[in-house]
Parts: C-alpha cells; structure tokens; sequence
C-alpha cells in the first residue's frame, strides 16, 4: 500500500469517526453549512461536494470495507410543523464518482449507491442538528436512489421511505427502505418487498414448474396504533411463492427500539 493512499484512509476513518461529533455542536448555521461538515470533501473533477465512505461491499478474505468517493445532492427537504416547533427533514443521495486518491472513477455492479439522513432544528436564524446519519449505502451499481418519499411514522414524526432493486444471476430482488429518527440518530430498516426467479431460466422444470414471483406494497400508515413510539405498517402482498398465492394479503410490520422496522411474522417474502 503507497503512503499516499494509507494516509488516505487514516484521514478517511478519522473524519468519518470525528463527524458525527463536531457536526453536532454547528449553531445558527445554514442548510450547506450542516451539510458540508458531513460531507468535507470536494473533487474538482467532478465538482462536488462529497465524502470517502463504505461502498457497500467488503473483502471477501478480510471483510474490510472497500471506500470509494461519492458526490452528494439533496434529494428531498421538507420542513413540518411539530408541538416543539418547526423541523426541516432532508434525505440526500450519492453517487460514487472518484476513488481514493480523488480521481473519476467507474463504478461497478458491486458498489451500493449512498445516502444520508437530517433532521434539523432552528436555531437563532440558522439551523441545528437534531437527528442525523450521514453513512448508508442504498441504491445500485454505485448510483443514489431518488424520488424519496417522507411519510408519518410516528406522531409527530417522520421518515423517509424507498425501494431498492437488483438483479443477481436472474434474482430479482427488492426491498423497502426505511429511514426512521431515533434520538440523535437515524435507524434504517429494510424490509423484502420483492422477488422473482422468472428470469434464471430454472423453473418451468420438473422440480420447480412454476416461477416465483411475489411482491409487497406499502399499503398505509397504521395511525390508529403505536407501538414502541410508532406507528406500524401495513404491507400488502400478492403473487407465489413455495406453491402458496397471496392475494391482496395484509401484512403489519411492528417498529421494535433501536432495531428499526421489522418483517412480520410468517411474511412470505422473509428469507428462510
């Protein structure tokens, strides 16, 4: 390893273990202000503001973390209204663009893409951070799902929702994801939404005549109900899967403490 990139990563795993820290201690301070001590970095190749972070995939003989470059964006920012005053909930996405050493790079199918979640206060006239998780990996081929959206998960409480999907040796697979605050954090669920073999070329034989196909929607906001602090959620599923159909069959998925959202009990689409 040259000294170059071993400083590299010294300075990457100082940052990353330093930034919750210091970002929380920012007062009076503007949305790119909050944003920017999270993401340090900028590459002038591709003038970005951004950060050195887990790809989401790991050595396969040490289990060490591969880093890589990503260029963040704001993806969504609200602002809502609570009994404790106004809250401003941004989700922003990355896309892996540089390497290491701050050159362009090309992502490949392994590298996940990345995302963050804020939850900011005011504070004099700037803001101040309540709940934060600047380091998760969700998206494909190195590329930040969009299109987030903010749901209610609790009263007076709020969270981001998204899908992720990909495709391995014909597996397509899916799964919802859940960004919930949790005190000064951000707690991720995830929870399989979808699968399907129809494109492996293995069933339609003898041993497995029929494809696998079965999906899970979203269907509500169970508001009527709190457990744990939140709310749960309904999950409607339909499709086949070891010889079972399900049709329009509901689901609730329960928020279990510092676990985040969990699958149901006899959900179809949990993995055995």
């Amino acid at each position: 390893m040259s000294m170059r990139v071993y400083l590299a990563k010294s300075l990457v795993v100082s940052t990353l273990l330093s930034t919750c820290f210091y970002a929380s201690s920012v007062s009076a301070a503007t949305v790119k202000e909050v944003l920017k001590e999270y993401y340090p970095l900028y590459n002038s190749a591709n003038q970005c503001q951004g950060v050195i972070a887990n790809s989401g995939s790991v050595n396969g003989l040490t289990d060490e973390p591969y880093l890589t470059g990503y260029c963040m964006s704001i993806d969504r920012q609200v602002e809502v209204k609570t009994p404790q005053g106004r809250r401003l909930y941004i989700l922003v996405t990355g896309d892996n663009r540089f390497d290491e050493n701050g050159d362009e790079s090309l992502s490949g199918h392994a590298y996940s893409g990345h995302v963050g979640m804020f939850v900011l206060k005011p504070q004099n006239k700037g803001w101040q951070i309540e709940s934060a998780n600047n380091n998760m990996n969700a998206g494909a081929s190195g590329q930040g799902l969009q299109g987030w959206k903010l749901i209610a998960v609790a009263p007076n409480k709020w969270g981001f929702v998204n899908e992720h999907s990909d495709v391995h040796q014909g597996y397509l697979e899916s799964s919802l994801i859940i960004l919930t605050p949790a005190g000064n954090n951000i707690v991720e669920s995830m929870i399989n939404s979808q699968f399907s073999d129809a494109a492996t070329g293995q069933c339609g034989e003898s041993d497995q005549p029929k494809c696998e196909d079965i999906t899970a929607k979203l269907h509500q906001v169970d508001t009527g109900e709190v457990v744990n602090g939140f709310y749960p959620l309904k999950l409607m599923v339909n499709g086949n899967k070891n010889g079972k159909t399900y049709k329009n069959k509901i689901y609730s998925s329960y928020y279990k403490t510092g676990k985040g959202y969990q699958m149901p009990t006899g959900y179809p689409l949990k993995n055995d």
